[in-house]
């Protein structure tokens, strides 16, 4: 008998809620130990691969904060000019230059 993706979804979800008991999962649908365990690792497989690509919406959020970020980085990496002449008055004061 042929099944369809979702069929093997199904009975791969059932065998995964049955702490992965293969055997009995192939004996209630009528199929192979070997065929359950084949559509469970794809199962699994097809549920990580889901879980990690990124959708556009958090790709977005993604470029927006690390904008933010950047943002930051070039308001603190900017030499402030009155601070600098102060620095530069302190280190006369004290002989450094």
């Amino acid at each position: 008998m042929n099944y369809n993706e979702s069929q093997q979804k199904e009975i791969a979800q059932y065998a995964l809620e049955h702490d992965n008991n293969y055997k009995a999962t192939g004996k209630k649908y009528g199929i192979s130990y070997q065929q359950v365990a084949a559509w469970v690792r794809k199962y699994k497989k097809t549920e990580t691969n889901a879980k990690s690509t990124p959708t556009k919406k958090t790709q977005e959020k993604k470029t927006q904060s690390q904008t933010k970020q950047a943002g930051a980085l070039d308001v603190l990496s900017r030499k402030d000019p009155v601070l600098e002449a102060q620095l530069q008055e302190v280190k006369k004061r004290l002989g450094l230059l």
